[in-house]
């Protein structure tokens, strides 16, 4: 099994928060285009309760 380094770490904890700030990049479009508040799509209202605890949540689950 290969050794994990720690560039490989870094590496894949650059990745994770670049994928975050892509996601708060989409939310604040959606914000802007007034589409936040619904499903990305069906379009069908999300639930306030789950948009309050995942506010970068695109669709209802």
């Amino acid at each position: 099994m290969p050794e994990t380094t720690a560039d490989d770490v870094d590496n894949k904890m650059i990745e994770a928060i670049e994928r975050d700030l892509n996601d708060v990049d989409v939310a604040m479009d959606r914000l802007e285009k007034g589409t936040y508040f619904n499903d990305e799509v069906t379009g069908a209202p999300l639930r306030p309760d789950f948009l309050a605890a995942n506010p970068l949540a695109r669709r209802n689950k």
